[in-house]
């Protein structure tokens, strides 16, 4: 029991009660500012959980993991502007998007080690900030505004700041753990051991090109939702 009463466990379980109670706090102050701070905050904790399991744990260092926002934030913006507001249509495709690209980056970063990693995966995400600044039906260099959010069935709306709050809370959390179930699993193991000597993983039978393939991948469709999120709590994308 004394365990889990440890000093970290406790700010923890301090911080995640402030956050579930953050909307109370807004919509008896009238401070709804701060709730919208706190969502951003949420959203882009989201994407650092999403580096973490790469960089962190399996060692790749990426410069360019911001793409991932881009894509997933775009995807939803362009089927916006297109008159495609499902969101079952615009979550799964950005999803989708940030998987593939993170696909075939990996596929080549992960060739390489090092700096070469570092400025292959820099070098891509230059790439689509360029082609995005060049997209002129899609607002180029200013920018494009989003005229409606996600449209779900009732009672998901995205346009309820508290709804979308929570929303923003729960999906960080589950990324928190599926981080974490995958960091104690044996993919993880595999993962982290690579990252420590890839060489003595390979000499050992395990194909560490595939895991940290996969581990790339799931980083960017993580961080792909980050985007996705991001776009519809500012109602805007730009490159």
């Amino acid at each position: 029991m004394t365990a889990k009463l440890t000093p970290r466990n406790t700010l923890v379980a301090a911080l995640l009660l402030l956050l579930a109670l953050l909307p109370v706090y807004c919509a008896l102050s009238g401070n709804y500012f701060l709730m919208s701070l706190f969502t951003r905050i949420l959203i882009l904790a989201t994407a650092a959980v999403s580096l973490n399991l790469m960089m962190g744990f399996g060692g790749m260092v990426s410069f360019g993991h911001a793409v991932y926002l881009g894509i997933g934030g775009y995807a939803v913006g362009i089927l916006a502007k297109e008159g495609i507001n499902s969101g079952f249509v615009q979550w799964p495709l950005a999803l989708l998007a940030s998987g593939l690209f993170a696909l075939g980056v990996g596929a080549l970063c992960l060739r390489t080690r090092g700096v070469y990693f570092i400025m292959i995966t820099l070098a891509f995400a230059q790439m689509v900030y360029y082609v995005a600044i060049g997209l002129d039906r899609y607002g180029g260099d200013d920018g494009l505004t989003i005229q409606k959010r996600s449209q779900f069935f009732d009672p998901i709306n995205l346009s309820n700041k508290t709804f979308f709050y929570y929303l923003c809370f729960a999906l960080l959390l589950a990324c928190v753990y599926l981080v974490w179930r995958l960091v104690h699993s044996r993919f993880g193991m595999v993962v982290q051991g690579a990252r420590s000597n890839d060489r003595r993983m390979r000499a050992i039978g395990f194909p560490t090109y595939r895991y940290k393939l996969v581990c790339f991948v799931i980083s960017g469709v993580m961080c792909g939702l980050a985007g996705v999120l991001l776009v519809n709590h500012t109602d805007f994308i730009n490159p």
